[in-house]
């Protein structure tokens, strides 16, 4: 039996197709393999996802452990307070720094320490650069605010706006921080300079309106935020001022001045002092403890913005070298005591050295020393 015999070109043909196939498979599969070597490399680099969800677990494990006012805390804070200068040109009366308090150290941060106290906080996303003075009488804040631009963190400054002209306005527009806030007491100049001291309301009002006008302008600039504190002798001027903001292109936040208990009086009416705004008093324990770090312009850390006195500090930063260092001043028994005093059992007191945590009357707290019993001063005891 003869056996049939195949044309040569058909298996030529059927074995060219294979080939053909299998090499289009082999460049498909390499190309799937290739985009997602290139989608891997992308998220891991232009979108840096591991930074990102270390970021999204960050603050949940803070939340938990403030919401269990948990003696220690699993991490650096993602928001800190760095007070660039505690020196103002203003005089405003309820201010320590306007008060000219005794017992402050008066300074302005080096651009090096600043930029070590950032370095030493890799999780750091959000920066108050501002506490106890007028931030911009810093000559290197522009270069602070630089460098957190750089580093991707959103900065907030709280300005006066008072203590220079336009070409120091134009500055702020170049190198904006993310959030402007301006303190503007009145819509006038008689109301204004009631609490203002020393304030010159002419001059605010030229900075507002051409940083209203170069933002428009440029398309570029910071938020910005018109703070109105009213009493008194000014909240006549809140309507005013609300339309003024509002033709500035300005966010307006209107709340009442916060004073202590003996100079409530002084300040506001009866109806307004009845109101639980007026008072420090919060139904809330103090976040400042376990979410937000604050440090003064010398690198001293301390509790919160209200601990201004040299004594009400714990350590400075200018010796800590690394993250590590920082963490554990962060769980040091300074930061310890002060969390105890939102804890009901009474075990803090065998961490040393008191704490104006254990007077303070802003956030309630449980097992606190009575203000009497405190051994600072009597200025101290008038904000109780």
């Amino acid at each position: 039996m003869t056996r049939p015999r195949l044309s040569p070109a058909g298996p030529a043909e059927t074995n060219g197709s294979d080939d053909s196939d299998n090499r289009r498979n082999r460049t498909s599969k390499m190309t799937s393999i290739t985009r997602l070597f290139h989608l891997t490399h992308n998220i891991f680099t232009r979108y840096p996802l591991l930074e990102v969800a270390r970021t999204a677990l960050h603050e949940p494990r803070l939340a938990w452990a403030y919401r269990r006012r948990s003696l220690r805390v699993p991490s650096l804070p993602a928001r800190m307070m760095i007070d660039p200068i505690n020196l103002c040109n203003l005089e405003c009366p309820l201010c320590p720094t306007g008060r000219h308090i005794t017992g402050m150290t008066r300074s302005r941060m080096p651009y090096d320490l600043f930029e070590h106290i950032v370095n030493l906080n890799p999780r750091l996303r959000i920066l108050d650069l501002f506490n106890l003075g007028e931030p911009f009488l810093n000559n290197d804040i522009f270069r602070m605010l630089s460098l957190c631009r750089k580093k991707k963190i959103r900065t907030a400054v709280h300005t006066n706006l008072a203590a220079y002209d336009t070409d120091w306005v134009e500055r702020i527009i170049e190198t904006p921080p993310t959030r402007l806030h301006i303190s503007v007491d009145g819509a006038s100049r008689d109301s204004y300079v009631l609490y203002r001291v020393k304030g010159d309301f002419d001059r605010v009002r030229r900075n507002m309106d051409y940083l209203s006008r170069r933002i428009r302008e440029t398309g570029k600039g910071p938020v910005v935020e018109w703070a109105f504190l009213y009493h008194k002798g000014n909240r006549q001027d809140i309507p005013a001022a609300r339309s003024l903001a509002e033709k500035l292109g300005f966010k307006f936040f209107v709340r009442p001045l916060v004073v202590p208990k003996h100079l409530g009086p002084e300040w506001h009416d009866p109806e307004t002092l009845a109101s639980e705004a007026v008072s420090f008093r919060a139904n809330v324990v103090c976040p400042h403890l376990w979410l937000q770090m604050t440090v003064k312009p010398t690198g001293a850390l301390t509790t919160c913005c209200f601990a201004y006195h040299d004594q009400d500090e714990s350590a400075s930063l200018a010796g800590i070298s690394c993250p590590e260092q920082l963490l554990e001043l962060w769980n040091s028994s300074y930061y310890r005591r002060g969390r105890a005093c939102f804890r009901t059992e009474s075990t803090y007191r065998e961490i040393p050295k008191p704490m104006l945590c254990e007077t303070c009357n802003i956030y309630p707290r449980h097992g606190g020393l009575d203000p009497q019993e405190h051994p600072y001063d009597s200025t101290i005891r008038d904000w109780m």
